[in-house]
């Protein structure tokens, strides 16, 4: 006989094509995929008649309007024929029957689907009693197989399924009304993520927290980015790209080991750096050596991200960390695209501008407008479709540090690797001229003036003069003039 490996609480449930009785006391065909986009309560019984299940299942079903709530249906399993079914299904409650019984109930008459969801018991060839969750994408969330003498409580179940619901992480005794656990306020010193020990918080981003751990598996420090409660879509585009800059393997670029949930929350598991930020050090002009010194080794990380075809999109001094030694380490790449919309209001008449300005005459929108946006050294993503943008702004998405942004950025349009030199040209001209090229101007100054070839222009003159031929055309207006980083880097090496 071919042994049957159970489902696991996180993979698919078994598929099914069931004969059942209906509620109204009709035959029906029942399969998996008529409950895919909801929620399914599998219970499984071994016998109709016997003595614990009717009053079980007659009290799901009087507590049926409890799983309707919740957008989650119930089926009931046992090995009795549909006949038998029907037959219980018009029999009283008084004479052991689930009369009224408001959900249907399938035949498994020879175990198998029992087998697949590990209840059957071969002594006797009867299946346990079992309840089974399963999440409306076909997924197994929750799994219980009891004794048949012990019965299932309701108000168990249906706590069970609030706390799958909810998507967070629920204590003992949790109700509903509790709210999920504060995953920010439990992230301390000492707590254990997955296998991971917490040693001390490092920063907080966009996200999330950024902390040091030690990996107790593998004995090795490690830095954990918890990306903490975002939309679903947001959490799976973070995971896949940091999936994908995990194929990056240079000394000037910052290992990701993995990607993926670790006790239910989105977690990127990286190189731990000891060291601080490029922004860190930013507030003065750099000598020659060490600014070429620097400069190659983060031209060469980001040589290395282009080859695999990844463009970093959010490049500043803030992702720029420097190891014990001095060597610059490029973090977080194509994170920034990954991060929510910051939504924002239309802020004038339908009137399209003539001139690529961020909002028309309107002082008080423009003032509104240019708040919603943050600091100029704030990473943000911004959707600019319903605000009175220039009119042919790309795909109506901002996203970068408008204090490192290119032009086709501050035009919403898509970015490329010539994106990253021209954020790496306003990173080198600040590391030599001691302040940042974007002084005093707002995040919506910048994004504008980002858009006239004058104020583009103006930045790229205060490239030191010793320096204009090797950077002048990374800050080039258009992105097919900018150098790749490789000849970037060559032109610093062959000029040192």
């Amino acid at each position: 006989m071919t042994t049957v490996q159970p489902c696991v609480v996180g993979t698919k449930a078994p598929r099914y094509h069931l004969q059942s009785a209906t509620p109204d006391l009709h035959h029906c065909d029942i399969e998996s995929d008529h409950y895919r986009g909801r929620w399914l309560a599998l219970l499984f019984y071994p016998r109709d008649f016997s003595f614990v299940c009717p009053t079980e299942l007659t009290g799901f079903s009087a507590e049926k309007h409890l799983f309707d709530q919740r957008g989650c249906e119930l089926l009931g399993i046992s090995i009795d024929s549909v006949d038998s079914h029907l037959k219980w299904m018009q029999t009283p409650t008084s004479e052991g029957g689930v009369e009224g019984l408001r959900f249907p109930l399938a035949s498994d008459p020879q175990g198998d689907l029992c087998r697949s969801f590990g209840v059957w018991r071969d002594d006797d060839g009867l299946p346990n009693r079992g309840l089974f969750l399963i999440d409306p994408k076909g997924v197994l969330r929750y799994a219980a197989s009891y004794d048949l003498s012990v019965g299932r409580n309701v108000e168990d179940v249906v706590r069970a399924l609030d706390a799958l619901q909810s998507g967070g992480l629920c204590p003992a005794n949790w109700k509903r009304a509790d709210g999920v656990l504060d995953v920010a306020s439990m992230l301390k010193p000492g707590r254990v993520l997955g296998h991971y020990r917490i040693v001390r918080e490092l920063g907080r981003g966009a996200f999330g927290h950024v902390l040091a751990a030690d990996d107790l598996r593998l004995e090795r420090k490690v830095a954990l980015k918890v990306i903490l409660k975002q939309d679903g879509q947001t959490e799976t585009n973070l995971l896949r790209e940091a999936r994908s800059a995990a194929r990056i393997s240079h000394p000037n670029v910052c290992t990701i080991y993995s990607a993926d949930a670790v006790d239910t929350l989105p977690t990127i598991v990286m190189e731990y750096i000891d060291g601080r930020s490029l922004a860190d050090f930013m507030g003065k002009k750099f000598t020659d050596h060490d600014f070429r010194q620097l400069a190659q080794r983060i031209a060469l990380g980001l040589s290395a991200a282009h080859a695999q075809g990844i463009v970093h999109g959010d490049l500043k001094p803030a992702n720029i960390l420097l190891r014990e030694s001095g060597d610059p380490v490029l973090v977080d790449f194509g994170l920034a695209q990954s991060l929510p919309r910051r939504r924002v209001s239309r802020a004038t008449s339908d009137a399209a501008s003539p001139a690529p300005a961020l909002v028309a005459d309107n002082g008080d929108a423009a003032t509104a407008l240019d708040e919603s946006m943050g600091e100029p050294d704030e990473t943000l993503e911004l959707d600019v479709r319903n605000a009175a943008i220039v009119a042919n702004s790309g795909s109506g998405k901002i996203c970068g540090t408008p204090a490192y942004m290119s032009p086709e950025q501050a035009s919403g349009e898509g970015l490329t690797e010539s994106s990253d030199i021209f954020s790496l040209g306003l990173i080198f001209t600040q590391m030599l001229s001691g302040d940042s090229v974007m002084t005093d101007l707002s995040a919506m100054e910048i994004i504008t003036g980002l858009r006239r070839r004058e104020f583009v222009r103006s930045v790229a003159d205060r490239i030191p003069e010793e320096y204009r031929d090797a950077l002048a055309d990374t800050l080039a207006m258009e992105p097919p003039k900018r150098p790749s980083a490789d000849e970037l880097c060559r032109r610093l090496t062959s000029s040192n």
